[in-house]
């Protein structure tokens, strides 16, 4: 029975099957601000966090809107990577599956014959969902006519950006027709997107769910101290007991780098970073998808072209430099109304970044390891900080009858007097901290 939740929506009726057999209760977030204006044509700009619901945020009104009686295709579905395209491809056939008339739907992709695809586009599938760059190989063969399309979606549009594809974006949208319908999602919405958008979606209306609150993440930061990185980061899988870890790294050669440290641990490693080939990566998310694996290892381009289900734990080996990767790598877990950890090992040099990121709205646990468990820790904004000691102007004239003056100015006069001059000065602020720490401590 469909869900009350639904039915103001009105989809189709082998929509509302669709949605009974997910198994969805109520929509998401996203999915509750997206369906309408999707439903009513508009053109959408959603920032939302993979994982949210978003797929079927614009796959069930698109569904909902098809006219299975025109042999023209409607919409056209652009994701960044094959492995996103598949998993949208799969979703699609799911609700297509409830249809009693056929709704045909073509995956185009790279790695494929370009000219079965041409075959199988020209036969005008109602929906096409595939990378850029082979859909606008498609148009320039002639066997799609993008002008003729009702609705665009370009989804990761952030992580367009990250992989280069802009440009074929930009050239697909370009031979739209004035009333296409735009509907982009993204995680984030970096600068470089905006030409897009006010090139491309008039009047558009932005959906923005908070992604930085994740209500059901526990951000936990664990200080390195004196142990190396990885040494830490094994000591944190002995405390922890994952259905699934996803461990992420800044560089190709540290995911490589911590994958052998935890294979040689005895630990069940999977690993995802640039280098892989095509067939590599596809066998990797299958394995992925089978557990095969407790712990996952990847670089954040690679991650994000994959969409992992059930992962309880994201490990943080090193926080990026791009911030924004470091909410995409939290969103991986608290999917689905379960909870999730995000596990960030830190050192003094972080301070910066995780100032940054408590700005944006996250609260850290602060917590250690001590005999095999995860112990509360002092939090690094409340510990006293040292008073900078600042040099006394008048220490120099102090300080001067204590270095003695020869009468005879000797060659490199100067230079032993200044050096003897900075010990005096080096030994009296040393006495002058250790007081002033001192009375700090009596407080």
């Amino acid at each position: 029975m469909l869900p009350k939740s639904f039915e103001q929506y009105k989809f189709n009726e082998f929509v509302n099957k669709a949605v009974v057999d997910l198994g969805f209760d109520n929509p998401t977030k996203i999915q509750e601000r997206v369906f309408s204006p999707v439903l009513k044509g508009k053109n959408i700009v959603a920032k939302s966090q993979t994982g949210s619901g978003k797929s079927h945020s614009f796959l069930l009104p698109i569904f909902s809107k098809l006219d299975v009686t025109k042999k023209k295709t409607q919409s056209i579905i652009l994701a960044p990577t094959r492995e996103l395209s598949r998993q949208l491809y799969d979703m699609a056939l799911h609700i297509a599956s409830f249809s009693e008339e056929d709704i045909k739907i073509t995956l185009c992709i790279g790695g494929q014959d370009l000219n079965r695809d041409i075959e199988r586009v020209s036969n005008a599938p109602h929906i096409i969902i595939g990378t850029p760059t082979r859909v606008l190989e498609l148009d320039k063969s002639s066997a799609l006519a993008i002008k003729e399309v009702e609705s665009l979606v370009i989804d990761e549009c952030d992580m367009m950006i990250d992989l280069g594809f802009m440009e074929d974006v930009d050239k697909i949208s370009k031979r739209a027709a004035e009333n296409c319908q735009f509907l982009v999602f993204s995680a984030t919405i970096p600068t470089q997107m905006n030409h897009f958008l006010k090139k491309y979606l008039k009047n558009a209306q932005y959906i923005e769910v908070d992604n930085a609150k994740f209500g059901k993440i526990e951000y936990i930061l664990i200080p390195e101290k004196s142990s190396s990185r990885l040494e830490k980061l094994h000591e944190i899988t002995t405390v922890i007991n994952p259905y699934l870890a996803l461990i992420f790294a800044n560089k190709k050669t540290e995911v490589e780098e911590v994958s052998s440290y935890l294979i040689s641990k005895g630990l069940n490693v999977g690993v995802l970073h640039g280098d892989l080939t095509p067939r590599e990566r596809k066998q990797m998310q299958r394995r992925i998808n089978n557990l095969d694996f407790t712990y996952v290892v990847a670089s954040d381009l690679m991650s994000r072209g994959i969409d992992i289900e059930g992962v309880s734990h994201v490990i943080n080996f090193n926080i990026p430099n791009d911030l924004d990767f470091f909410i995409h790598r939290a969103g991986r877990t608290g999917r689905a109304g379960l909870s999730g950890d995000c596990i960030t090992i830190y050192n003094n040099k972080d301070e910066e970044k995780l100032q940054d990121l408590e700005k944006r709205g996250i609260e850290f646990n602060h917590q250690d390891i001590r005999n095999g468990e995860f112990v509360e820790a002092k939090d690094r904004n409340k510990r006293q900080s040292r008073k900078k000691v600042v040099a006394d102007h008048n220490l120099t004239e102090k300080l001067k009858s204590k270095v003695k003056v020869s009468k005879k100015v000797k060659p490199g006069y100067k230079k032993k007097y200044k050096y003897k001059m900075d010990k005096l000065k080096q030994k009296e602020r040393r006495k002058f901290a250790k007081r002033s720490n001192k009375a700090n401590r009596g407080k």
